[in-house]
């Protein structure tokens, strides 16, 4: 059965609909009609018809997620400046497209092509097409059709179903591992300029107490504390480590502010001596010296320690 595309772009407007050989086509448009183009895609990857295509998936992504909620099918990625397409199967469209949207997904799935393709290149520079929908009992059946009629590069497996359950050899491992290093680094990570929450690191830090500790029970060499020693003489702690080390040496400062009905409030803590004053924009030593005669600065400003 032959099903109309439909074409989803961003579109600075309403929604129209496009009468395309008498198939009508729900299309939007990143840009005005006069604006640049997309670089057209080969025939070989337009010789198939598509249920949606998404040309701008990123900034689509709610809409993609809305649209295959529940949904099981066929999907395909088409990097737009090589070309190069990748197939791929989900009972639930929604959810694995909610993945490929995290880039924290990614990168820990690095050994896929099309994992360390999206980090490279960037979700602009990708089209992500739904070919259909099937029943579950049918999604092997149907990926293994467009594997055979695309044969896409990004997919090394060639055989529909067959990295389920698939596990890499070390050797194999070890070959992708040190083909990758030095490649995403600095504002090529995919963690470039992210931080992680507290809550985050409260939880990684459970993970790795007591027995999940890689180094529980053993205890260091004579000889590695030597040289551990060596390595740190004249290292210098970044402004983070810094602040960390400040807190756990006890010099929290409390800055409280002079309320006339309610006296005095607080209204911030800070890990250090410094940021308290860079928090008032005053010197160290003033709020060094007012913790310790406990005199009320400028009649407003009351400092603990």
């Amino acid at each position: 059965r032959d099903v109309p595309i439909q074409k989803c772009f961003k579109f600075k407007g309403n929604l129209r609909l496009v009468n395309n050989n008498n198939k009508y086509i729900r299309s939007y448009s990143t840009t005005s009609s006069s604006g640049p183009k997309t670089k057209s895609l080969g025939l070989s990857q337009k010789d198939h018809n598509s249920i949606k295509l998404y040309q701008d998936p990123y900034s689509m992504r709610k809409l993609i997620i809305k649209d295959n909620k529940n949904k099981s099918g066929i999907y395909k990625w088409t990097n737009k400046l090589t070309n190069d397409i990748y197939i791929g199967q989900s009972v639930d469209l929604s959810k694995r497209f909610i993945r490929y949207f995290n880039m924290s997904y990614l990168k820990n799935r690095e050994t896929l092509i099309i994992s360390r393709a999206l980090i490279k290149y960037g979700y602009s520079n990708f089209q992500l097409e739904v070919l259909e929908y099937c029943d579950i009992a049918d999604l092997t059946e149907r990926e293994q059709y467009y594997l055979d009629k695309l044969n896409p590069k990004y997919n090394i497996l060639k055989i529909a179903g067959s990295s389920l359950g698939h596990k890499l050899t070390e050797e194999t491992k070890a070959k992708i591992s040190k083909s990758l290093k030095g490649i995403y680094v600095g504002e090529k990570s995919a963690l470039y300029g992210r931080t992680h929450s507290e809550e985050t690191k409260a939880l990684m830090a459970l993970n790795k107490l007591g027995a999940n500790n890689s180094l529980f029970g053993k205890t260091h060499s004579e000889k590695t504390k030597e040289l551990m020693g060596q390595k740190a003489l004249g290292r210098k702690h970044s402004e983070e480590t810094l602040l960390k080390m400040s807190a756990s040496r006890g010099y929290l400062v409390n800055i409280y502010e002079k309320s006339d009905s309610k006296g005095f409030q607080l209204i911030g803590s800070f890990v250090s001596i410094r940021r308290a004053a860079k928090f008032l924009g005053i010197s160290s030593n003033t709020i060094r010296l007012y913790i310790n005669s406990g005199k009320i600065f400028k009649d407003r400003y009351k400092f603990t320690s």
